[in-house]
């Protein structure tokens, strides 16, 4: 997903996510999420249900009862299959059905909305689901320290909520690129971190899967442009957007 913060920062590179094959393990000898203390206390739960063990495949590569895989090593596999599977795939369902338990993940999930951040702490994710200051460049952290200093005295606010705002564009069931009426911001901005949310006949929309963001007058000038990917809205189609904009 592609972000901009008026400072640009930098964040490591991900490259692994590894799942241990969990079928046929008795529940009380696996790792019990609640004794995360990396994991924010409303998430943290028991053991789920586990199933008989067996060997499972993800992405078409198998994986035997007891043994882990990297699904990163997998070929052709990139961070943006398991941001998706995640969401709505065979991965998610494993998750669901007890068949595996994630034993590393450094891949990006920022964009991922509060409450799938919420599913992804439940399962023991703790890496790539927000930014911390150790994965912003010592450069830019100062630049953003002495900007707020100097800018926005203390709690002064630099930002502010567009909630629910009708999308402008042609819904003719053939237009798929629509404009929001401000400037939004998406990714680090003053500590904070925000993204655009859509919804669409009350569903909120996945990006990436469901639909891209762009800036309409060029790289710089910022976000305002929604591409959507799985669908083309018709006249009687509901669709808003809730941002955050700068003031």
């Amino acid at each position: 997903m592609s972000s901009e913060s008026e400072f640009g920062y930098s964040l490591k590179y991900s490259t692994h996510f590894i799942v241990k094959n969990i079928t046929g393990t008795p529940a009380s000898t696996l790792h019990l999420v609640g004794d995360n203390p990396a994991i924010p206390p409303p998430y943290r739960k028991a053991p789920f249900y586990v199933s008989p063990k067996k060997t499972i495949s993800i992405f078409h590569y198998p994986i035997n009862a007891g043994q882990t895989r990297d699904l990163m090593q997998i070929p052709g596999v990139q961070e943006g299959d398991i941001r998706s599977s995640l969401l709505k795939g065979e991965i998610r369902h494993k998750f669901l059905c007890g068949d595996i338990e994630l034993v590393y993940s450094d891949i990006n999930l920022l964009q991922f909305s509060d409450e799938q951040r919420a599913w992804l702490y439940s399962f023991g994710f703790t890496e790539g689901v927000a930014i911390g200051c150790d994965e912003i460049g010592d450069d830019a952290m100062a630049c953003i320290d002495g900007y707020i200093t100097s800018h926005h005295p203390p709690g002064s606010l630099n930002y502010a909520w567009r909630e629910k705002i009708p999308l402008i564009g042609l819904k003719n069931g053939i237009n798929r690129t629509f404009f929001t009426p401000d400037k939004f911001i998406n990714g680090l901005y003053f500590g904070n971190l925000f993204h655009l949310t859509i919804e669409h006949n009350g569903k909120e929309l996945y990006e990436n899967i469901d639909y891209t963001i762009g800036e309409s007058a060029g790289p710089g000038t910022g976000y305002d442009m929604i591409n959507l990917i799985s669908f083309s809205p018709i006249s009687a189609s509901l669709l808003y957007a809730t941002y955050v904009v700068k003031i």
